[in-house]
């Protein structure tokens, strides 16, 4: 590829989880850092990097798209693409043979691209580092403290390609959070392909907790936030950490998967009903207004419609606060690619057409309790770009509304909810 000799453009687009997002972030650091320029224009760039997702085959599929949109707008561009789409032999062969790709990296391989998509000789060497210090127009930034995955879902794919669970060091994080924090950033995002399994692998085994805690203890004016984290992590210590810690976020997103313990087994998720609803009952005892979100697979091979039934009961008995809902995706390499009994597309449809309006009147009930009293949100640092309000998330994890003054951007406010409707969370400021 023949770029321009001075400061060649790129765009980095992002698929998937937060860990990608946050890997994104330090390639575009490090480029930015080595006299490679990011692209004003949206859409053209001299390269694009393509930060793929493979958790399922819509991901892969959504990656190849991107590739095909990008090299119809410049035909000229390289396009280099990187992780977990990129790891196996069979995926890399069919990326190689897609129009404009000049370079496949795996995800242990992204601090390489600054290699690949040198354009001009530079007579230092290029100085690429591991750590962030501010994300890209983002008032949260996430922090990845884990990487890989030792558990076995039949599912999952992951796993597969992202190799055994690896922690970061309690100095590299802790740095790292201080980096961010002293730009500006509000909340801290901990995330991991496997978050709760943070420590366990060290030469002297820690655990989430311990990280929590030196993180808390930094001076500023921000706030934790963990995301996803598997049920097995959420410790009685864990929960009475965030419920004794002003900065800690009360909310906890630990992914369910399925209500029916037949199907639990055959995903080989390591609990059954019983022991979830047990965690929650631990965890809204310490805490009855906590946010609890949680995942949902909708169509696993064998999910006939009394297992379906359980599960939407389930559902009702639990009330998270939300659902990210997602269907079964066929992953080769997985335990359950060999699974009989497949959920035709129609029905695995209308089922997700029916826990979505239950999680519609879950969400709704949940938020109209959090109207009693103040709650206090990070204002984002950008009006919503339609309605030209302030907008942020409570501590909870709901997203509001707040008609207010510019003053009060990223910083934390205490607000009333005062309307909630099919168009979103209102609120204004709370009176002192």
């Amino acid at each position: 590829m023949n770029f321009q000799a001075n400061n060649p453009t790129f765009i980095i687009k992002t698929l998937g989880c937060k860990v990608n997002q946050y890997e994104s972030e330090i390639m575009r650091e490090n480029l930015l850092k080595n006299g490679y320029a990011e692209s004003s224009d949206k859409e053209f760039a001299e390269f694009y990097i393509i930060n793929s997702c493979t958790v399922t085959h819509r991901a892969d599929r959504d990656a190849r798209r991107l590739i095909r949109h990008f090299n119809k707008i410049n035909p000229d561009a390289g396009i280099i693409v990187a992780g977990c789409y990129a790891e196996s032999d069979n995926d890399r062969k069919i990326l190689a043979t897609l129009p404009g790709v000049m370079h496949i990296l795996k995800n242990k391989e992204k601090d390489k691209v600054g290699d690949v998509l040198k354009s001009h000789n530079k007579d230092e060497p290029l100085n690429f580092k591991s750590a962030l210090r501010q994300f890209k127009d983002h008032d949260r930034v996430f922090i990845k403290i884990q990487d890989g995955c030792n558990h076995g879902c039949s599912y999952c794919k992951v796993a597969l390609v992202r190799g055994a669970s690896r922690s970061r060091s309690e100095n590299e994080i802790l740095d790292e959070v201080r980096n961010v924090l002293g730009k500006g950033c509000k909340e801290i995002v901990l995330t991991g392909i496997c978050l709760g399994a943070w420590g366990m692998d060290l030469e002297k085994p820690l655990d989430i907790s311990y990280i929590l805690k030196k993180i808390k203890n930094i001076d500023g004016d921000y706030r934790i936030r963990l995301s996803s984290i598997e049920p097995a992590y959420v410790t009685g210590e864990l929960i009475d950490l965030v419920y004794s810690s002003d900065n800690i976020c009360k909310h906890f997103h630990i992914p369910l998967q399925s209500g029916d313990d037949r199907i639990l087994r055959m995903m080989q998720r390591g609990y059954n009903t019983k022991k979830f609803e047990a965690l929650l009952k631990k965890i809204r005892k310490k805490m009855p207004n906590a946010g609890f979100t949680t995942d949902l697979m909708i169509g696993f091979p064998g999910e006939d419609d009394k297992i379906f039934g359980m599960t939407y009961k389930f559902i009702k008995k639990i009330k998270p606060s939300r659902i990210h809902i997602f269907s079964y995706s066929e992953r080769e390499g997985t335990l359950a690619f060999n699974f009989k009994n497949i959920i035709n597309n129609a029905t695995i449809k209308n089922r997700i057409n029916l826990i979505k309006k239950l999680s519609y009147n879950l969400h709704m009930d949940f938020v109209f309790k959090l109207k009693k009293n103040p709650q206090k949100v990070l204002i984002e640092s950008k009006k919503d770009k339609y309605s030209q309000l302030l907008t942020g998330y409570t501590d909870t994890y709901v997203k509001v509304f707040i008609d207010g003054p510019d003053t009060l951007l990223n910083s934390f406010v205490k607000v009333k909810i005062m309307d909630i409707n099919q168009r979103g969370i209102f609120a204004s400021p709370a009176q002192p």
